[in-house]
């Protein structure tokens, strides 16, 4: 399908455009639609009484995921540490490997 930038308001080869009216009414018969799924969802699963079990494997796999998660990416306290230094003026900056790392950069492109 090609898009006319020209003429943004061209309607040709659509049945109908979409007008607010018709925008909200597809947005309430979308949330009664979820909200059925939903109902149906509870009853089905208290009328159903099926039951998981996990293996040791899923729950050592599901601890490890947690215990990953908790871990922050970050490390505040050398980024702290870092800023301080910056701030300070006495974070030592190698000029030559500034320049290297910028001639290797400029190279890739």
């Amino acid at each position: 399908m090609a898009i006319d930038f020209n003429n943004p308001n061209n309607t040709a080869g659509l049945s109908k455009p979409a007008t607010q009216s018709s925008l909200n009414t597809t947005k309430v018969n979308t949330q009664d639609s979820a909200q059925k799924n939903v109902s149906e969802q509870n009853s089905t699963t208290a009328v159903s009484g099926e039951s998981v079990q996990l293996s040791n494997n899923a729950r050592q796999l599901q601890s490890a995921v947690d215990k990953i998660a908790d871990i922050p990416s970050v490390n505040s306290e050398k980024v702290a540490q870092l800023k301080q230094a910056v701030a300070e003026g006495s974070y030592p900056i190698d000029s030559q490997r500034v320049a290297s790392k910028l001639i290797d950069l400029e190279a890739q492109f």
